[in-house]
């Protein structure tokens, strides 16, 4: 079993293994992160994460919350991967993909599982930020300082488009 990369058929234990490494040892986590290897496993991967997310922020806000919060976490990561690679490309000559930029972005989705918890939800969506940023520096082989300001561009820029697209009013409750 590996822990640089997901894989469905081997099981809970395979998911909870990546998970602990991509949280617990993110450098380490991407440096052995194929770059390529399809969409199918990153993305099974962030849909258990963003899973875990809304149960139990069904549990802790109510169905209303969990599915306008689920909303938008869906948001970031249909713009976000996109983003990230042409900030990449048009700022910086970054070197990767739109698959490596959605498998990074799809891996930093495993802070969705920590993200329910109130005060703590906040400090987990920053993480996740750091987390892209490793993924960046990694998958576009930019420098610190560039993969910074590439990630940054990448979370201002999709956070304008969300809220270009659902507007102010309703970024608190886009759907109820």
């Amino acid at each position: 079993m590996s822990d640089a990369e997901f894989v469905p058929q081997e099981g809970p234990k395979a998911f909870i293994t990546v998970w602990r490494k991509v949280i617990l040892d993110p450098r380490g986590f991407y440096g052995d992160m194929p770059a390529t290897g399809g969409f199918e496993n990153p993305l099974i991967f962030l849909g258990i994460c963003a899973l875990f997310y809304f149960i139990l922020k069904v549990i802790v806000g109510g169905l209303p919350e969990a599915i306008n919060a689920l909303f938008l976490v869906a948001l970031a990561y249909i713009f976000g991967p996109g983003i990230l690679m042409l900030a990449s490309q048009f700022i910086f000559q970054g070197e990767g993909d739109y698959e490596g930029s959605l498998r990074v972005c799809a891996y930093a989705g495993s802070c969705l599982v920590l993200a329910w918890v109130p005060t703590l939800g906040i400090i987990a969506f920053v993480y996740s930020f750091y987390l892209v940023f490793l993924g960046t520096e990694k998958i576009h082989k930019l420098d610190t300082t560039k993969a910074v300001i590439v990630t940054l561009v990448a979370i201002l820029v999709t956070g304008a488009i969300i809220l270009w697209v659902l507007g102010w009013d309703r970024i608190r409750r886009p759907l109820f």
